[in-house]
């Protein structure tokens, strides 16, 4: 990620994603949130994330539609996605364009390492 931008938070599961963007903002990354597909596409095409933590299953539009069109549109095809799933298999998301999944399940601290690996560390704080 480079300074500025953003971790997008995508799941319809609204404490979980409170839940996750209070330990990503306690780790020192920027974050937003979208409860649902349609509303992560609206803010990727306001202002591009650094990576984008989606969930698969969503009402209004679900993971693998946001990933379809994100990969298919060339302003965001690049922007890297971690599948954070309770469904879904890791061949699944890499066969979606994904770079990553994260099991649900693992928990918040595991979450944060993979996003760590994923995006690099935290934009510094002036």
């Amino acid at each position: 990620m480079t300074p500025g931008q953003y971790i997008l938070v995508v799941d319809d599961d609204n404490d979980f994603r409170e839940a996750l963007s209070e330990v990503l903002t306690e780790a020192g990354y920027p974050v937003q949130q979208a409860e649902n597909g349609e509303v992560a596409l609206s803010r990727v095409a306001d202002e591009a994330p650094g990576i984008v933590l989606l969930d698969l299953k969503m009402p209004v539009l679900d993971g693998w539609g946001v990933m379809e069109r994100m990969r298919g549109d060339a302003r965001s095809a690049a922007i890297p996605i971690l599948i954070l799933s309770a469904y879904g298999f890791e061949w699944e998301a890499e066969l979606l364009g994904a770079q990553g999944y994260i099991p649900k399940s693992v928990g918040m601290d595991e979450i944060l390492e993979r996003v760590r690996k994923a995006a690099g560390s935290p934009p510094l704080r002036h």
